[in-house]
């Protein structure tokens, strides 16, 4: 009788729970409207006048595509780690940190020119407003899985929604140097990503 009284005592406190939707599918929608928001910040915005030039230029391609790709990594990273036990998958954490390594390499690979530094505050302001929206759904559907390695979902979170930013900044921005990039581009990103880091353990706890 004792048992019965405590069944349904537990029972009583329990909420319905509506299951998430599949890792792909969570990581498409969140990633299409990463992909709208940031499309229509840059147009508006105004994209550079030499673009069409410019895709003409492997090295802003490849530099494009390894953004592409890094938004793509992370955010299936991110969204992979909010399963618990999928944190033990070092791929998860691993493949976007090479696809940074490459940008990197591809950035350097022509050299650091002779040119005055120059200030770069509103290539962070246009990366700061294309990557706000994606980083507020990115967070709230995050919180609702169960992420157990809450610093690493947060970070590779703000590292997918800034690489993205970053690549339609690099559409906008007319500046291609090495310094300018890294410091005005890259730099960003990297700052958001320790700040997501910190935003993971604060945020993505579900009640």
């Amino acid at each position: 009788m004792e048992s019965e009284k405590l069944v349904r005592s537990l029972c009583g406190d329990l909420r319905p729970v509506r299951p998430l939707r599949s890792l792909e599918l969570r990581s498409l929608l969140w990633g299409g409207f990463a992909l709208v928001c940031v499309s229509i910040g840059a147009i508006g915005f105004g994209v550079r006048a030499d673009l069409v030039r410019k895709a003409q230029d492997l090295g802003f391609l490849g530099r494009g595509v390894l953004l592409f790709l890094l938004f793509i990594l992370s955010t299936r990273s991110a969204f992979l780690l909010s399963v618990p036990g999928a944190e033990q998958r070092a791929g998860a954490r691993m493949l976007p940190i090479a696809a940074i390594l490459a940008w990197i390499g591809l950035v350097t690979a022509r050299g650091w020119p002779d040119a005055a530094f120059s200030s770069g505050w509103p290539c962070f302001v246009r990366m700061s407003g294309l990557a706000l929206a994606p980083t507020i759904s990115a967070l709230v559907m995050l919180r609702r899985a169960a992420p157990l390695s809450r610093e690493w979902t947060g970070g590779l979170a703000l590292l997918s929604a800034g690489s993205l930013a970053m690549l339609g900044t690099q559409i906008v921005c007319v500046r291609d140097d090495a310094p300018h990039l890294l410091v005005w581009h890259f730099g960003p990103l990297l700052a958001a990503t320790v700040v997501g880091i910190h935003l993971g353990r604060q945020l993505l706890i579900r009640e």
